[in-house]
């Protein structure tokens, strides 16, 4: 709905999707809790054709050495445009274990 109303009325705005085919921070979350994964995979999304079924500009950053040229013509974009990157979270429950280390001490 978000992306709908900013394409009508023409914002300019860049929204990063950043994926990688999981609810992971969820998942993470889980594991903590209950020690296990439930309902956190997601099946392959074209975000590019996405944002253009909304009518706004879609991209996808592939490689390291897109980042700033895609970050630059965002920028320099008229209307919404909704940039994707995949991106690696497995190495998140380290995050939140260290966030856990510094409660109890």
């Amino acid at each position: 709905m978000e992306l709908e109303t900013a394409v009508r009325l023409k914002a300019n705005i860049v929204q990063l999707v950043w994926i990688d085919g999981t609810y992971d921070m969820v998942a993470t979350q889980e594991v903590l809790k209950y020690v296990r994964k439930s309902g956190i995979e997601l099946g392959p999304v074209d975000l590019v054709k996405y944002a253009e079924a909304f009518g706004a500009t879609g991209k996808m950053i592939l490689t390291p050495d897109e980042i700033g040229p895609v970050m630059r013509e965002a920028l320099n974009h008229t209307g919404p445009i909704v940039i994707g990157v995949h991106v690696d979270y497995s190495d998140n429950h380290e995050l939140f274990e260290m966030v856990r280390e510094d409660r109890i001490h």
